[in-house]
């Protein structure tokens, strides 16, 4: 990795860090999902949650369509002589 790749996540994970911290005491809304009601989360969470998958998403189709494109050696075939 280099220098600037490093720099850009570090200042990206500081202003996400800024960010949960700014927004923790705001009003926590309970989380429903599939008729079940979770335990109220502070809102950061729930966007950096969101955030998260996000990522997940789009790294893991990126990983699988990279893994899809190599193409696949044709058959050997044995020296004729």
């Amino acid at each position: 990795m280099n220098k600037f790749k490093a720099l850009v996540f570090l200042v990206f994970g500081a202003a996400l860090a800024i960010f949960v911290a700014q927004n923790w005491q705001y009003p926590n809304p309970p989380v429903h999902f599939l008729g079940f009601q979770f335990l109220p989360l502070p809102m950061s969470l729930i966007i950096l949650g969101a955030l998260s998958l996000g990522f997940l998403a789009g790294w893991l189709t990126c990983v699988l369509k990279a893994k899809g494109s190599h193409p696949e050696k044709p058959p050997e075939t044995p020296p004729e002589g």
